[in-house]
């Protein structure tokens, strides 16, 4: 449930009284909830809102804002406010909001970041060498790392001084590196908590540590990070020297944001880079109307294809009424086989070497939902023959429809593996793309197969 239409009044009230006032509102509340009330109000309200807040609380805050609500209230606040606001964030978010600001914004920020918080501008340079989009792009330098012949109780006790001075963006693991910084092992706080204060970390420490290069992608990191179930990731470079590490709650938003680009291009829309009421006029035109085009050319197609067969239509009228059934039971199958095999491949249960497995069970799979669904065609072909025996029309509808199905399935599942070996996203082998494909050929092998049907067998 939404917070802003309960409490903004009252908080609008608090804003129009004073800091105290609206320090007092919020006290409460947690950051994200904070965050969530500040996105409702106007302009104006969460700027001074920001102002109000205990510097620690508008950092945390504005890290839990939408890009475009942190550019608003950076471009508002003074430069030392913002400054503030900076030091206090972690790493991978301080990028981020500085690459969302206009260039010569950034660099006023960043040198005046300089001045106050010289580590902090180091790391920031240091970090948006990354891609946004790669694991170097989202992980923190903040983490907990000790040498190898540290004692547990040495540990224990670097620990909380970290949490305490928090130099950590979280302490659920201790990495255990040479001083070179080459990554050597792990230690959970679990284990470090339940063992002999006298042992070492390298006796305690896990040697086969998962970890990513700063290059992957995030769509690995993600997958790595739930397929091990872990809490967070270390990221070395090539040496195998540590750098930092990608936490899960950086995953979380990482799964959302390709969970939707994908669900808007299976939905034949070109990915959106705001939310759906922040996305203007005009980018929704050209973002939808952009796939609509290539999808509405490539469904002339299916008027050409009925044009060449008019001479067969215009002998069996009865082959029109099944037109529409025969377009959509190949769109509907092959995207099926196109949704699983596209969700397949993200999560990492198949991959495009697997074709040949694929196409053997979509093959059988297809045959089965054809001869289905092909009986069903059957009996009512059979009742649509007025000018042709009911036989003949029942046996070209059923015998079309099987085998538009099973090639429709194929084609479907098939498609994205062949898209994702060239180095594309199988995404845009959409539900429309794939029932605009599909649609073409099943006219093709429809009126094909009615024609050797019953030109052949029946003499029609």
């Amino acid at each position: 449930m939404r917070l802003a239409p309960l409490i903004g009044p009252d908080l609008q009230d608090a804003i129009a009284i004073g800091p105290d006032a609206v320090r007092e509102a919020v006290s409460e509340f947690h950051p994200e909830d904070i965050a969530e009330l500040l996105e409702d109000l106007s302009a104006k309200e969460a700027v001074l809102l920001v102002r109000a807040l205990p510097t620690e609380t508008a950092a945390d805050v504005v890290e839990r804002l939408s890009p475009q609500r942190q550019v608003l209230v950076f471009n508002a606040i003074d430069t030392g406010r913002a400054v503030e606001l900076l030091s206090e964030m972690d790493p991978d978010d301080r990028v981020d909001l500085l690459q969302e600001l206009e260039e010569d914004d950034a660099k006023a920020l960043l040198s005046a970041l300089e001045r106050r918080e010289p580590e902090a501008a180091e790391e920031v340079r240091e970090l948006v060498r990354y891609e946004p989009e790669t694991a170097g792009g989202l992980m923190t330098t903040e983490f907990a790392s000790l040498p190898p012949d540290t004692k547990v109780w040495e540990a224990m006790d670097a620990a909380r001084q970290l949490g305490r001075e928090e130099l950590a963006e979280m302490l659920y693991y201790i990495y255990v590196c040479q001083p070179s910084g080459e990554l050597l092992g792990v230690v959970s706080l679990r284990d470090l908590i339940l063992s002999d204060p006298g042992q070492s970390l390298s006796e305690i420490m896990i040697a086969n540590v998962f970890s990513v290069k700063t290059s992957d992608d995030q769509e690995k990191v993600a997958h790595e990070i739930a397929r091990y179930d872990l809490a967070a990731l270390p990221v070395v470079d090539d040496h195998g020297r540590m750098l930092g590490v990608v936490t899960v709650d950086d995953v979380v938003d990482v799964v959302i944001e390709e969970a939707t680009e994908d669900a808007q291009m299976m939905g034949g829309v070109v990915p959106l880079e705001d939310s759906y009421f922040q996305t203007g006029w005009a980018e929704f035109v050209w973002k939808r109307g952009s796939w609509l085009v290539l999808l509405f050319v490539a469904q002339l197609l299916t008027a050409t294809v009925i044009q060449k067969n008019k001479a067969i239509l215009d002998a069996t009228v009865e082959l029109v009424l099944f037109i529409p059934l025969i377009i959509a039971s190949g769109g509907n199958a092959g995207s099926q086989s196109s949704t699983l095999v596209i969700r397949a491949m993200a999560v990492g249960e198949l991959k495009p070497s697997d074709w040949g497995k694929v196409l053997g069970r979509e093959l059988l799979i297809g045959l089965s939902l054809g001869i289905a669904l092909g009986l069903i065609g059957f009996v009512r072909g059979w009742f649509a023959g007025e000018t042709v025996e009911p036989l003949a029309m029942a046996t070209a509808i059923g015998t079309s429809i099987l085998a538009i199905v099973t090639l429709s399935t194929m084609i479907g599942s098939l498609l994205p593996l062949l898209i994702r070996r060239v180095g594309l996203d199988p995404a845009v082998s959409s539900t429309p793309f794939i029932a605009s494909v599909v649609d073409v050929l099943g006219l093709i092998v429809y009126f094909a197969v009615a024609q050797v049907i019953l030109h052949t067998f029946f003499g029609v």
